[in-house]
């Protein structure tokens, strides 16, 4: 094997590695959830690190119900009411502690949903 090999194919090994740790580490902030059975509620819990500073908390909700759900996209929060077609994004400022987001299917029975929860 060539030098010139053996280097291209170490370059590419580190950056497979640089990527799949960049992956990692940033999951650590952040839950995803695919919602297609509509008979049990979520709550995600996302504590802060203490050596990083937030500015927000971020919920998305995208997919479609055939009926009402609800969302509380923070703690402190008045759930809020979704039906049909969905595409929101709730942002809400956020500094340290616990981000809490609860899902409840509510009077939805079917439909596909993906929630993104994540801190900034």
């Amino acid at each position: 094997m060539d030098i010139k090999k053996g280097l291209t194919i170490a370059i590419i090994v580190l950056l497979i590695f640089v990527g799949i740790s960049i992956v990692i580490g940033s999951n650590k902030d952040r839950r995803v959830f695919f919602i297609n059975d509509f008979h049990k509620s979520i709550e995600s819990s996302i504590p802060s690190r203490l050596n990083k500073d937030y500015s927000y908390q971020i919920v998305k909700v995208k997919g479609k119900t055939n009926d009402t759900i609800l969302v509380k996209p923070c703690e402190d929060c008045q759930s809020k009411k979704l039906v049909g077609k969905i595409d929101e994004k709730f942002q809400i400022k956020f500094e340290k502690g616990k981000s809490v987001m609860r899902f409840d299917p509510y009077k939805a029975t079917d439909g596909d949903l993906k929630i993104i929860h994540k801190i900034r």
